[in-house]
């Protein structure tokens, strides 16, 4: 029988075992997604007897299982999710990849619901470093407003600025619906979560600008092998394309640091249209698909 735990920081090091195994990584199995929204969700883990395989679940505000994370590559799913969850199994967030895995093994018992609005959006990074030709002309003119209209500069999030870029991120709460929304309630206090273990977590990265020596976007990322995943981009709306130059100036940064990176993962759009239609504008070259994923054996 599977023995479920919270999902604590000290288990930051298995954990990551299971993310570096993963055929396809997806932003919502990432530590500081899982973690940062642990008391949130109620997220908790489970080892596989052998160790293969790290199962998901989450508790809040009902149980449902996610995708467990590491090997996928094995010939007994069919008996393993029977052993773990009985004949009637369901899984949320299920990345493509796997999806195929076991539509290949079983295809007569599987039920697919297509999770449209948590796809993971995937960029060149190079395109959204440099904003080449002319598909990018209106972002990269917008830009250039920007530098010409104020005096700004680009920082890397270090130990010294935590403070500064939390007290950023409560002034953006309030200003958007004066963080009485329950998705910015969960998400604001996730940002701050980590951002106070800022230095537990590896490979988490961030930028910021200033204008006038004041925060006026901020962005946090992870690296991952060659992708960079965008996990938050804030950015005030008074200075204009604050947005578009965060999203610039960070990937920008990042090439120049990381020169084997190659993808940009800025995460789902949550079926809201102008994120939606926002994400689109910067011209996808790929998604993460996931899917909601029923067996009946």
């Amino acid at each position: 029988m599977l023995k479920f735990k919270h999902l604590e920081i000290e288990d930051l090091s298995f954990f990551q075992n299971y993310w570096d195994a993963a055929t396809q990584r997806a932003a919502d199995y990432s530590f500081p997604i899982l973690w940062g929204w642990a008391d949130e969700c109620g997220y908790q883990t489970a080892q596989e007897d052998d160790g293969s395989l790290l199962w998901i679940r989450q508790t809040i505000p009902h149980d449902y299982d996610l995708a467990p994370l590491g090997d996928w590559k094995r010939n007994d799913w069919a008996e393993l999710i029977q052993k773990r969850l009985g004949r009637e199994a369901e899984f949320w967030y299920v990345p493509e990849k796997l999806l195929n895995i076991w539509k290949a093994q079983f295809p007569e018992i599987i039920s697919v619901e297509d999770m449209r609005g948590s796809w993971e959006y995937l960029y060149d990074i190079r395109d959204l470093a440099t904003l080449p030709g002319n598909r990018f002309m209106k972002k990269r003119n917008r830009v250039n407003q920007f530098r010409k209209n104020y005096d700004y500069s680009y920082k890397p999030i270090s130990k010294e600025l935590i403070n500064d870029v939390m007290e950023f991120q409560q002034i953006w709460c309030q200003v958007n619906n004066g963080c009485t929304d329950k998705g910015l309630l969960q998400e604001n206090r996730g940002i701050i979560k980590i951002l106070t273990n800022w230095g537990k977590i590896p490979h988490l990265v961030g930028g910021i600008i200033e204008v006038s020596g004041k925060i006026a976007a901020y962005t946090i990322g992870e690296i991952a092998s060659h992708t960079i995943f965008v996990h938050f981009e804030k950015a005030s709306l008074e200075y204009g394309a604050t947005y578009q130059a965060i999203n610039k100036e960070f990937m920008s940064h990042m090439l120049e640091q990381n020169p084997r990176l190659a993808v940009a993962n800025r995460e789902e759009d949550m079926n809201d249209p102008g994120l939606r239609e926002a994400k689109m504008s910067y011209m996808p070259t790929d998604y993460i698909k996931k899917y909601r994923v029923r067996f009946s054996f």
